[in-house]
C-alpha cells in the first residue's frame, strides 16, 4: 500500500492494490430541484413533505416533527418484501431496516434530525440475465439465478433535503463496474413529487469544484477527437467524382510521445482548431469537439467538450481521498467523508447559506 499524498489541505490516499481493482468504490452527487405543478405553490421541500405525511393544513408542525414522518415513509416505501426496480435499467434496491427498537440490532439507515440528512446502505444490484451459479470447489455442485433473481451488495448513499430550500442534495457511492445510480434516482423522482402539487423533479449531476480543480491540478490531455458529417463534394473535392452522399468523419489527435500537459493544450487548441482538414473546412468547424483528460495519480480518465473551459465531470474516486480495504469498515470511512464533502458543496448548492456563511 502506497499512501498519504498531501495536495493543500487535504490527504489523498493511493493504495495501488485497490486502484488495480476493476471493483473500485467511487462517488456521485446529484442535485435534487422541486418541480412544483403550478407558481402559486410554495417551492420547498417543507411544503412537499407537509402534503406528503397529509398534514399540509396543521400549522404548528415542528420541523423535527416533519423530518421524522418523512423519513418513517421512506422506510416504509423501500423496506418491502419485493425490491423497488427500474425495469429499464434491471436494476433494483431495497432497505433492510430492522426494528430500531430493539437495541440489539443495529439499523442500516439513519436519520439525522436537525441536519435534515438520511443516511446509510441500501442494497442493490441488477436482474434480468439467466444464469447459472456454479461452485469455485465443486464445479458439479450448480444452481440456476432466474432472470427475476438480482445479485446484489451494499450501496451507501446521503440524502441531505433542508426544509427551506426546493433543493436536495444526494451523494450515491457505486462501483466501477456496478451501480444503482438509475433505480436510485427513480426511487427519488417518484417519492419527490405528490399528486396535483409537485410533479416529478429534475434529478441532475453535480461535481463539485474542489473535485474539478483537483482533477485538473493533477491532469493531461490523452487525446482529442473531432468529428462531424462531411458532404461528398467537399470530403472529396479533388477528385472528379460528384458524390451525393455525406460521410461522418473523426479525427483523432494523439501525442505519440508525452501527452499534453494542461498548460501545452492550452497554448496549442486553437492553433490545432485553426488546421484545415480540408481547403474548406478546418477541424474548429467539425460540430462534436472532445478531448480525454487522464488524472496522472490514478490513471483515470474523464471526457470534456472543448471549447467549454474544461467543463468535466470526474467520478469521485473514493481511494484518492479514505482508505479503502475492501470490507465493511469502508463504510464507515465514506460516510465521514460524505459528510465533509457535504459541508463544502453546500456553498455551491445552496446560495443562501453561502451568503449567511460571509
Amino acid at each position: 500500500m502506497s499512501f498519504e499524498r498531501t495536495y493543500g489541505n487535504q490527504t489523498k490516499f493511493k493504495e495501488n492494490k485497490i486502484n488495480n481493482m476493476t471493483h473500485e468504490p467511487k462517488l456521485t452527487a446529484y442535485t435534487i430541484q422541486l418541480k412544483p405543478s403550478n407558481g402559486t405553490i410554495e417551492n420547498t421541500n417543507r411544503w412537499l413533505f407537509r402534503n406528503l405525511i397529509n398534514e399540509a393544513n396543521q400549522n404548528d408542525l415542528t420541523d423535527s416533527f416533519i423530518i421524522t414522518e418523512v423519513f418513517s415513509r421512506f422506510i416504509s416505501a423501500l423496506d418491502k418484501p419485493e425490491m423497488f426496480s427500474d425495469t429499464v435499467s434491471k436494476k433494483c434496491m431495497t432497505a433492510n431496516q430492522p426494528n430500531i427498537d430493539d437495541p440489539e440490532v443495529n439499523a442500516n439507515i439513519f436519520l439525522h434530525t436537525q441536519q435534515f440528512i438520511i443516511e446509510g446502505k441500501v442494497e442493490g444490484g441488477s436482474y434480468g440475465r439467466k444464469r447459472k451459479k456454479t461452485s469455485t470447489i465443486d464445479k458439479s455442485n450448480k444452481s440456476d439465478v432466474d432472470e427475476r433473481d438480482a445479485i446484489t451488495e451494499d450501496f451507501y448513499f446521503l440524502l441531505y433535503c433542508p426544509l427551506q430550500s426546493s433543493k436536495s442534495t444526494l451523494f450515491l457511492q457505486s462501483y466501477s463496474d456496478d451501480s444503482i445510480d438509475s433505480v436510485m434516482k427513480k426511487f427519488w423522482q417518484n417519492f419527490f413529487s405528490h399528486n396535483g402539487v409537485f410533479n416529478q423533479p429534475t434529478v441532475k449531476r453535480f461535481v463539485p469544484n474542489s473535485i474539478i480543480s483537483d482533477f485538473k491540478s493533477n491532469a493531461i490531455v490523452s487525446g482529442l477527437s473531432f468529428t462531424t458529417d462531411i458532404p461528398g463534394n467537399t470530403l472529396l473535392e479533388n477528385t472528379n467524382t460528384q458524390s451525393t452522399r455525406n460521410f461522418k468523419v473523426t479525427v483523432k489527435i494523439t501525442p505519440t510521445n508525452d501527452d499534453f500537459s494542461v498548460e501545452e493544450f492550452e497554448q496549442t487548441i486553437e492553433p490545432i482548431q485553426q488546421t484545415l482538414f480540408t481547403r474548406l473546412m478546418h477541424l474548429g468547424e467539425f460540430v462534436k469537439k472532445k478531448g480525454t483528460l487522464k488524472d496522472t495519480t490514478t490513471d483515470k480518465t474523464s471526457p470534456f467538450d472543448l471549447g467549454t473551459s474544461f467543463e468535466i465531470q470526474p467520478s469521485i474516486l473514493l481511494s484518492k481521498y479514505i482508505a479503502i480495504v475492501g470490507d465493511e469498515s469502508d463504510f464507515l470511512r465514506i460516510k465521514n467523508y460524505c459528510f465533509q464533502l457535504l459541508e463544502s458543496v453546500k456553498p455551491e448548492i445552496y446560495i443562501l447559506y453561502a451568503i449567511q456563511e460571509r
